[in-house]
């Protein structure tokens, strides 16, 4: 019987069907024959060990293949997978680097402002543009993630300024045209002239430096006076929304007034101011309950705000001179 040309030897020894050497063979077992056709058919015939010598130099030259093209950093469909993962790294990168760079600028610029309060030298006053009686300045002063929300409400405080002048001009209006209906058309302007200064004066210091401050130096106290002026002022753009009569306003009873007196232009100019303070009130509203919102998820309280209250009395001229003379009438000291 010839030997198996793959193999030195034949793994089953002599072939188990032949009778060499003038004896019978013990039998193979019938599941090693099983196994045998299971493996490779025919090859099954050289037995099951070559076949799965075969097979195992087989799966590694597969797994040899995959490594070097992992290796390599190249898909078996021919396409760079390295190309896509080192573009997006860079880009990653470059992201990280540009934002670093625009937080080391912030850092650098406040800093700045730090040193030049606590030296003494207060950055320029820039605001108003025309008489500057204060710094202002939101890119600044305000935190980043806190700057859109602060420009809004400057924006807000922009708007009712020209608000107030249109207000004005509209009851100005109303009283040349000398509507039979309108009421009180000289008072009402004489108010809306006086509105331009006080309201202008009173909406900035009391309730939009407050929630600049706060938002500034993350203060319960100048939020605390945010939300209770900045109300009265909700209140107000509803108030010149309705027009009452020589109130001031040009609103909405005004202007059915106009229309009832039959002029046109008059009723024009109060119909535009009436929608415009509608429109105010409901952005006003808006951005209250998203300040209050801010206001919550800092863990501010009314407590915290008394003590800050408390606390910058205190450390102001006024409070310092009370607490002297308090002290000076306990000891009968008045020098």
């Amino acid at each position: 019987m010839s030997q198996n040309p793959f193999d030195d030897r034949d793994p089953f020894g002599d072939d188990p069907f032949g009778d060499s050497g003038g004896g019978q063979r013990d039998a193979v077992p019938l599941h090693s024959v099983q196994r045998s056709a299971d493996q490779g058919g025919f090859l099954g015939g050289f037995g099951g060990s070559a076949y799965r010598a075969v097979e195992a130099d087989m799966d590694g030259f597969g797994a040899d293949e995959d490594s070097m093209y992992k290796a390599g950093g190249i898909s078996q469909g021919g396409v760079s997978q390295g190309d896509f993962s080192q573009g997006s790294r860079e880009a990653e990168l470059q992201r990280r680097e540009d934002e670093l760079a625009a937080r080391e600028r912030e850092l650098r610029t406040r800093e700045a402002n730090v040193q030049a309060m606590a030296s003494g030298t207060r950055p320029a006053l820039n605001f108003p543009p025309l008489y500057p009686i204060m710094y202002h300045a939101i890119n600044v002063e305000v935190p980043a993630g806190d700057r859109r929300t602060v420009r809004t409400l400057f924006y807000m405080w922009l708007a009712l300024e020209a608000m107030l002048v249109l207000n004005s001009v509209s009851c100005l209006i109303v009283l040349v045209s000398n509507a039979a209906d309108v009421s009180n058309a000289g008072a009402s302007f004489g108010s809306s002239f006086v509105y331009l200064f006080t309201i202008s004066a009173g909406s900035f210091f009391l309730w939009y430096r407050p929630v600049y401050n706060a938002y500034m130096k993350d203060s319960s106290m100048f939020f605390y006076l945010f939300f209770v002026f900045n109300g009265f002022h909700i209140l107000f753009d509803a108030y010149m929304a309705v027009g009452v009569p020589g109130a001031g306003s040009a609103g909405i009873i005004v202007m059915l007034q106009c229309i009832s007196s039959g002029k046109k232009a008059a009723a024009a100019f109060c119909g535009i101011s009436f929608a415009l303070w509608v429109l105010h009130f409901v952005v006003s509203l808006f951005m209250y309950i998203k300040v209050r919102r801010h206001y919550r998820l800092r863990g501010h309280t009314f407590s915290e705000a008394k003590q800050q209250a408390y606390l910058g009395f205190a450390q102001s001229g006024a409070g310092q001179a009370a607490a002297g003379a308090y002290i000076r009438s306990n000891t009968g000291t008045f020098v």
